[in-house]
């Protein structure tokens, strides 16, 4: 005769069908055994629930959703279908050991993948933190935060990449070393010091073993993996990305970042034949296509300082008399006024140095790590120790002896 199956459901199997059966004790062993199970297993869930932890090798940016089943591995608001090849396999941009789907900086030119995304343009980022160069906040069953896509939990990204440079290249800024195409690589127009790039690719100098688990230089970093970056080598971290004129865009996608009427390329001592602020007879296939002329690389330019007050020329606020507006290269509009100052824009995510506390978030996550239990969390929970106790002490109520004849009389 095939037995019939067991389900370990606390409230089924300790309820009982009467109230005379609540009170009487006669229950058989099987019962008994059946409750202590029930309960057994309650405090196993509990203990799962508070000491499960999310493993770095499979679920690096500890939002609790394992990489398997996470549509952003390293949280910078790009999801993975962009960091990859077209193969779907993993792509390493920067040859840093390090894939871009885990890297915060895919293209080592200083600026953290989120910073260059475009998400800041249109999204308000008020709700999350930063952590290093990585985003936190709510994020749904796919891994993805939530601001970053609508409806939540549909991958349907709720921004577009930004290609600032859209009309010269097909390359989104977090992989464009010169995500304008002034002339001027990013990286040197966010501050980062020469002797970090010493062989002059416009990349900062980190081979492979040199990053930690967020692709970024160990040595731009206080604390590895927590904070970001130190890219003048002066000791503190600087702010990212740098703003000359606080009126527009940030210098790197920027074509007059002194908003002096001159573009960048111009002061920079460059030609500009159609003056359209751009690289004229733009080639890129050396080392790429990286976003870079390959010309400038080889040969880049020589920052000018007419007036030797130590200040270059495209960073000097110097009207000019015949001020030339250079268009947008998607809406063909002066981007003037387009966008506020990172560094003081409320929509602007506060930035912290510190990992978050565990269960600092306040955030319902999902339990796909859970290995049976439906919801984990990385936190102690108070409210089920409460239960598994009061539960203990009614089960021994019930059968401390005479109890039972004496609810019994009762109920007669």
């Amino acid at each position: 005769m095939q037995k019939s199956s067991v389900r370990l459901e606390p409230r089924r199997l300790c309820s009982s069908s009467s109230r005379q059966q609540v009170f009487s004790p006669s229950l058989s062993g099987r019962d008994i055994t059946r409750c202590l199970t029930a309960l057994i297993v309650t405090l196993a869930c509990g203990v799962q629930s508070a000491n499960a932890a999310p493993s770095p090798r499979n679920d690096p940016d500890g939002d609790l959703v394992v990489n398997t089943a996470d549509v952003d591995d390293d949280n910078d608001g790009i999801p993975d279908l962009h960091e990859i090849a077209m193969d779907g396999s993993d792509r390493d941009s920067d040859g840093d050991g390090m894939p871009d789907r885990l890297d915060l900086d895919s293209d080592n030119d200083g600026i953290p993948d989120w910073l260059e995304s475009g998400a800041i343009k249109t999204l308000s980022l008020a709700t999350l933190r930063v952590s290093g160069g990585r985003l936190i906040g709510e994020v749904g069953v796919n891994g993805l935060l939530d601001v970053f896509e609508w409806p939540v939990d549909t991958g349907n990204m709720a921004y577009t990449l930004a290609n600032t440079d859209v009309n010269e290249d097909a390359i989104p800024d977090f992989l464009d070393l010169d995500s304008d195409n002034d002339g001027w690589p990013d990286i040197r127009e966010i501050g980062v010091s020469p002797a970090h790039d010493r062989n002059g690719d416009a990349r900062i100098d980190a081979p492979p073993g040199t990053v930690g688990n967020d692709g970024i230089a160990d040595f731009l970093q206080r604390v590895n993996d927590q904070s970001c970056c130190d890219l003048n080598a002066d000791g503190v971290d600087d702010l990212i990305p740098v703003n000359t004129d606080s009126a527009d865009l940030p210098d790197f996608q920027d074509l007059d970042s002194d908003n002096d009427g001159l573009s960048d390329i111009v002061e920079l001592g460059g030609t500009d034949a159609d003056n359209d602020g751009h690289v004229d007879n733009f080639i890129d296939i050396a080392g790429g296509p990286d976003g870079t002329d390959d010309g400038l690389i080889a040969f880049p330019y020589t920052p000018r300082d007419l007036n030797g007050n130590a200040v270059y020329d495209h960073l000097e606020y110097m009207p000019s008399s015949n001020p030339v507006s250079v268009p947008d290269e998607t809406t063909g509009e002066d981007t003037v006024g387009m966008q506020p100052e990172p560094g003081t824009d409320p929509d602007t995510p506060p930035v912290d140095d510190e990992l978050p506390e565990a269960g600092s978030q306040g955030v319902v996550r999902t339990g796909l790590g859970g290995a049976g239990c439906s919801i984990t969390s990385r936190g102690f929970d108070p409210f089920m120790f409460l239960l598994t106790i009061i539960s203990a002490i009614m089960l021994i109520r019930r059968y401390k002896p005479g109890r039972g004849q004496a609810n019994e009389k009762r109920t007669n």
